[in-house]
């Protein structure tokens, strides 16, 4: 869990511990996580829409706990008048958090036109196989409008080959075409620097990724893995994340 902790110093500014909470049930419910999970920092604790449970926020994952501390529900609340799911809701928003705070270190396909209608965070791993794929579709993505910024995620984790290879990506003279030739399956030449890929890795592990590419809109939406460039217009269009021509 510690990566939790490192995600909120990394995405989120000064924690917000939540308007409308008593200070004293704050500072308990602060303790008593404390004691289970000592090296997570709680970035707000707010009333939750259930009466009598607390959301309590550690970077990008949503717990709620009972008053007295003695109880935590991880699951999602569902708003049935207005159907909409709360929990999501703060999801994407910590994920709005997370994309914003790293999009100027994540290496950007925009279209030519400098027309940006949208933009896609995607994690990706230079050895997946559908990450290449979706590569190939960028061209198609970049003429809709739509930017493609990637984060790194090295399935293998951080003391592996692959971590290796994104940190060589980063820090290339050119990181477009060093991602562009090792998704082509050229090895990067070694290079290292000040680099982003351990926190994107983090970030990507607090929000769930489990696969690659992961693929997510710039309102924080989870899009899903790999999918053709016609299809994810379609999907984008549909969410009215993307302006149909007219």
């Amino acid at each position: 869990m510690r990566f939790l902790g490192l995600l909120a110093a990394l995405f989120l500014a000064a924690p917000v511990m939540g308007e409308g909470v008593d200070p004293a049930l704050k500072a308990k419910l602060t303790k008593t996580l404390a004691k289970v999970l000592p090296d997570t920092e709680i970035t707000s604790i707010m009333p939750s829409p259930l009466p009598g449970l607390y959301e309590v926020m550690l970077g990008a994952t949503v717990l709620y706990m009972s008053a007295d501390g003695r109880y935590t529900v991880r699951g999602d609340i569902i708003d049935l008048t207005n159907r909409t799911n709360v929990t999501e809701e703060r999801r994407m928003e910590a994920r709005i958090a997370g994309f914003s705070a790293q999009a100027p270190r994540t290496i950007e396909f925009a279209p030519e036109s400098g027309k940006v209608k949208t933009t896609l965070y995607v994690f990706t791993d230079l050895d997946c196989g559908y990450c290449r794929k979706l590569h190939t579709q960028v061209p198609t993505l970049n003429a809709a409008g739509i930017a493609v910024r990637y984060l790194a995620f090295p399935r293998a984790g951080l003391k592996s080959e692959s971590y290796d290879k994104a940190v060589a990506v980063w820090c290339a003279k050119d990181p477009r075409a060093a991602l562009t030739a090792a998704k082509l399956g050229e090895k990067p030449a070694k290079a290292s620097c000040p680099n982003p890929v351990a926190s994107q890795y983090e970030l990507g592990q607090a929000i769930g990724v489990q696969g690659t590419p992961a693929v997510y809109s710039e309102n924080g939406e989870e899009l899903g893995g790999y999918l053709p460039a016609a299809e994810i217009i379609k999907l984008l269009k549909e969410e009215a994340l993307l302006k149909a021509e007219g």
